[in-house]
């Protein structure tokens, strides 16, 4: 089967919507994307391989804005934020530089003699962040240690919690999180330890150096895909991995071994080991899109001979598709939309018109061979009916493979863009309204002309209009007839 971008609904599939230029800040890769929040407010920052920037608000998107930060050494980064009775902070770390403290105007350099301080450790070590139970934690690049301030505190002397004897394949720790049992925060919640071997620790209690702090378990998964490739969904604290992403609650009850049939990738299995083999190189990421449904893996592109993509499931059916075209090498979920950033230092909003920054895109359907209640007998397969919703005008091809063998057509051209405007956008007394407002249920018949014992449905649609598309597929209908039977 083929789902290629298409978003498996509930009852359907989805046409995704296109992408459009929102910033660009450099000519090298968008290394990391994250927000700030503050009450209601919520600011935008990116980075390349030396600079930060802010890009909450952006002025022209092909014009870089003044970086916030600058003479940074490395610039892929792990983000945390705690509030306290000062305000609102935030910790930037990349294992090379000194720690960044953000208040949502200044970046203040963190060390043992700055305003705020952290002491007992040298703060430019630190290439991960995370808070739990109100104490933020740093892990010690290349070590076993990790560091933790204060309760409620963004400075202090540094306590440190070591893994050396907990973790017995050796390497080094390489993130650490909270994995709540009801999605909250509370007595229940448990920290996670995860080294680069893939070993897992489980602890319980409020911090280390608590008399309570106990020992859950050690556990193994696959390797991580990286520091920033992971999500929480419903409490459960879920890892991409060589194997496919893991939630914590299987990782430790199952064997390793049998982890990847537990993993929320297990369909997907052939396809997600083939990417590892191929962007392994890369830090992935995760990007949980909640007003959509849905969430995104990125795809690095670690090369001239590897396709833009990215893998995308929806959240409540667990169905996986692909979207392609996009060079997705960070992500970012920001004010309720969806956010990539390439390897050329510009960002895109995802899901936005539906052409890809003016270019067109086609999106693929090919179902799964179907023997229609006769199996091993011939037959022959004349035409298909697509039914479809839509809001847009299209020019979809149905079409079919027989034989377990896809081999699909040309794709269909983009319909013309139409002339109607969108209400906010167009002008009053100028535009027409109601530009893809209106949603139209359409079928049309296409010939087939196949033959053979299993059919497979297809279909192919290119989108390259303004209108953000709404366009379903419902259903698929066949006219065929079996054949004879000679003696």
């Amino acid at each position: 089967m083929v789902l290629e971008n298409w978003f498996p609904t509930k009852s359907s599939i989805r046409a995704r919507g296109g992408s459009q230029k929102y910033a660009t800040i450099s000519t090298g890769p968008v290394l990391r994307m994250w927000t700030y929040k503050s009450g209601s407010a919520e600011q935008f920052l990116a980075s390349d391989e030396t600079n930060i920037f802010n890009i909450t608000t952006v002025a022209d998107p092909d014009v870089a804005p003044t970086a916030e930060v600058t003479g940074q050494t490395a610039g892929y980064y792990s983000v945390a934020q705690i509030g306290t009775a000062g305000g609102d902070y935030q910790y930037i770390v990349n294992g090379a530089d000194e720690a960044l403290l953000y208040d949502g105007t200044t970046f203040t350099p963190i060390n043992g003699v700055s305003t705020p301080a952290i002491t007992g450790v040298t703060t430019s070590t630190f290439s991960h962040v995370s808070l739990y139970a109100s104490r933020l934690y740093f892990v010690e690049k290349n070590t076993m240690s990790i560091w933790y301030l204060p309760v409620d505190s963004i400075g202090g002397a540094a306590a440190e919690f070591s893994l050396a004897g907990i973790f017995q394949e050796g390497g080094a720790v390489i993130f650490c999180g909270k994995w709540s049992l009801d999605s909250g925060d509370g007595l229940d919640d448990k920290f996670v330890v995860v080294s680069n071997q893939g070993e897992v620790a489980v602890y319980q209690g409020l911090y280390p150096g608590d008399a309570a702090w106990t020992k859950v378990g050690v556990y193994k998964i696959a390797p991580s895909m990286g520091i920033n490739a992971v999500m929480t969904a419903g409490g459960d604290f879920l890892m991409a991995t060589e194997d496919g992403i893991v939630p914590i609650s299987e990782a430790v009850n199952k064997d390793a071994a049998a982890l990847s049939l537990a993993s929320i990738t297990r369909n997907i299995e052939p396809d997600w080991r083939k990417e590892v083999a191929l962007r392994s190189a890369m830090p992935w990421e995760i990007m949980k899109w909640p007003t959509k449904n849905m969430a995104v893996v990125s795809l690095p592109v670690v090369d001239e001979g590897v396709s833009a993509k990215c893998y995308v499931v929806n959240l409540e059916t667990g169905s996986w598709t692909f979207y392609t075209g996009w060079e997705t090498r960070s992500l970012c979920h920001y004010e309720n939309g969806g956010y990539y950033g390439n390897n050329t230092g510009v960002i895109y909003q995802m899901e936005t018109g539906a052409s890809d920054d003016g270019s067109p895109y086609t999106c693929t359907y090919v179902g799964l061979p179907d023997h229609i209640k006769s199996v091993g007998q011939f037959k022959v397969f004349h035409s298909a009916r697509g039914t479809f919703q839509s809001n847009i005008a299209f020019r979809p091809k149905v079409s079919g493979s027989t034989n377990y063998k896809v081999s699909l057509p040309s794709a269909p051209s983009a319909a013309a863009d139409t002339t109607a405007s969108l209400w906010d956008v167009g002008l009053w007394d100028v535009a027409t309204w109601d530009a893809g407002s209106v949603q139209q249920v359409s079928t049309k018949w296409f010939s087939v002309g196949r033959s053979g014992y299993a059919f497979m449905p297809q279909l192919q649609l290119t989108l390259g209009n303004s209108i953000l598309p709404q366009i379903e597929l419902i259903s698929i209908d066949l006219i065929y007839e079996n054949g004879g039977v000679m003696v």
